[in-house]
């Protein structure tokens, strides 16, 4: 009985979004749309050198609400608070920061939009200080959405990222691919 209901759970999203007429839940990428996109992420890893005795471990939380608003229905200017929290070998550091960015929908193929987007941004390891403060530029994504309903929208994303003093180290750098699958909801619209 658990195995009907749990392919019940996904059959029934998958046919609202096939019932609906093309085009039909694109209103929600139109002008002075609001986008609200929570992010979280989870990592954790276990590192051991060979013929070194000792393991290490890194766990890192990313927290990322963005909200975006639609200029056009092609051009959306987004905006981030950041917070990472990482643990590494029983020290831990909590750094707080914001980016921005530009992102651009490209017309609708049925229910599914496909976007690209350029942003930048700033992680604060010690305060609001410019003292360990690493700096994400440039912060590249593409990928596409799948428009559900009028208010809501499953999004999947292959990104890049660079970070100049990363993880607040000076002179240190880092490269991410960043993928992802997350959710977005569109509240309301400025008018």
């Amino acid at each position: 009985m658990k195995i009907h209901r749990a392919l019940l759970a996904l059959a029934l999203p998958a046919a609202v979004w096939i019932a609906l007429p093309a085009g039909a839940a694109a209103n929600q990428l139109s002008t002075g749309s609001i986008e609200f996109s929570p992010t979280v992420s989870f990592s954790h890893q276990n590192f051991k050198r060979e013929g070194y005795g000792n393991v290490e471990t890194t766990t890192r939380l990313d927290i990322a609400p963005t909200i975006g608003y639609c200029l056009s229905n092609h051009y959306e200017v987004t905006a981030a608070f950041l917070t990472r929290h990482q643990s590494a070998n029983g020290t831990s550091d909590t750094a707080l920061g914001a980016s921005a960015g530009m992102l651009y929908n490209f017309s609708s193929q049925g229910n599914v939009t496909p976007f690209a987007g350029v942003g930048f941004g700033a992680l604060f390891y010690d305060g609001f200080s410019f003292d360990e403060t690493a700096v994400l530029a440039p912060v590249l994504t593409g990928g596409i959405r799948v428009l559900v309903g009028s208010n809501a929208s499953v999004n999947m994303s292959l990104g890049y990222q660079h970070e100049s003093n990363a993880d607040g180290e000076f002179q240190a750098s880092a490269n991410r691919l960043v993928a992802g699958v997350g959710v977005s909801l569109f509240p309301w619209r400025a008018h």
